[in-house]
């Protein structure tokens, strides 16, 4: 009996070995393993150490340069244009009403802060055009000496033919910063300023003609009264005003000076990278020009000083990242 009891507890043991040995290798602990997948304390000791990956920084603006293209509309300017002489000019209702263009390039130097320089190309405009006549009477006297002397008093009529083609041009460059406010959909406002340089210049080409007539004298014996006589036909060679019976000048000027501008406008997002840029602009224009000519009777002198503009602008800006 005593041996059955033995045998019998030999082979439950062997059973057990046989049944539970393989599930309790592979006893899970937790969700990260089995027993087995430790190894010894040894092997945990000398375990590598899996390295943290270190978190990447996200960009969140990657704008950098651009550039740029402006079709541009004079809406008015104000600008003086003084005449010395007798030629007549356009005034500044004038010069206003023109198209013109800009390029330019720039950077984004932060997500609301930009800058860029620009060239603008504007077009001549026209301040004295063809021909004007106008008329200048001279009057002086003569004595002849004699018992009584005779005074006699001249009347000269000198009719002016006189042709004046005048043009000036405003080119400007400027460096402007630009503060975008904040975005509604795809439309961003902003408000801007610039300073830069203006070139001014200035052509004249004129020519003109002079005829002279003697309308009539006046003779006066002594001191007694005038006796008018009527007389009409050409000069003699001592009238006054002596001038070629034709002339022909030309002047060019130019001249260089500061300029200044703000803007406010807004661009629309057409696709990523390229936005659709429409604004309204205050030029100041600071360079004056002048030039003088020759004329019958003296100089005649044209000066445009500096100038205020009114522009309405749209383009397009191209992301070059």
């Amino acid at each position: 009996m005593k041996h059955i009891a033995q045998s019998l507890t030999l082979g439950l043991a062997v059973l057990a070995a046989t049944t539970v040995s393989p599930r309790a290798a592979d006893w899970g602990v937790g969700s990260g393993g089995v027993i087995k997948d430790f190894g010894s304390i040894k092997d945990y000791k000398n375990a590598a150490v899996v390295p943290v990956p270190s978190p990447i920084p996200s960009q969140s603006y990657s704008k950098d340069w651009y550039i740029r293209g402006d079709f541009g509309y004079n809406l008015g300017t104000d600008v003086d244009v003084t005449s010395v002489g007798d030629i007549k000019t356009r005034n500044s209702d004038d010069l206003n009403g023109f198209a013109f263009g800009s390029v330019g390039f720039g950077r984004y130097i932060t997500p609301s802060l930009r800058a860029d320089l620009t060239f603008d190309f504007r077009p001549k405009k026209t301040v004295t055009q063809g021909t004007q006549t106008y008329q200048k009477t001279y009057t002086n006297s003569t004595t002849v000496a004699g018992a009584p002397p005779v005074t006699t008093d001249h009347t000269y009529l000198y009719t002016v033919s006189h042709s004046d083609d005048s043009t000036t041009r405003d080119n400007t460059v400027f460096f402007n910063l630009y503060y975008d406010l904040q975005k509604v959909g795809r439309f961003t406002p902003y408000t801007g300023a610039g300073v830069g340089l203006d070139h001014k210049s200035y052509k004249r080409t004129t020519s003109h003609s002079v005829t002279c007539q003697q309308s009539d004298f006046d003779t006066s014996v002594g001191s007694g009264p005038a006796n008018p006589t009527p007389f009409a036909g050409p000069c003699a060679n001592t009238q006054p005003y002596a001038s070629p019976a034709s002339f022909s000048d030309s002047k060019y000027a130019t001249e260089l000076g500061f300029a200044a501008a703000v803007m406010v406008g807004a661009s629309y997002e057409v696709m990523a990278g390229v936005q659709f840029d429409a604004g309204y602009r205050l030029l100041w224009e600071g360079a004056s020009v002048s030039a003088g000519t020759t004329v019958f009777d003296g100089t005649s002198t044209i000066k445009i000083s500096d100038r205020f503009d009114h522009e309405l602008h749209t383009g397009v800006r191209i992301d070059l990242n």
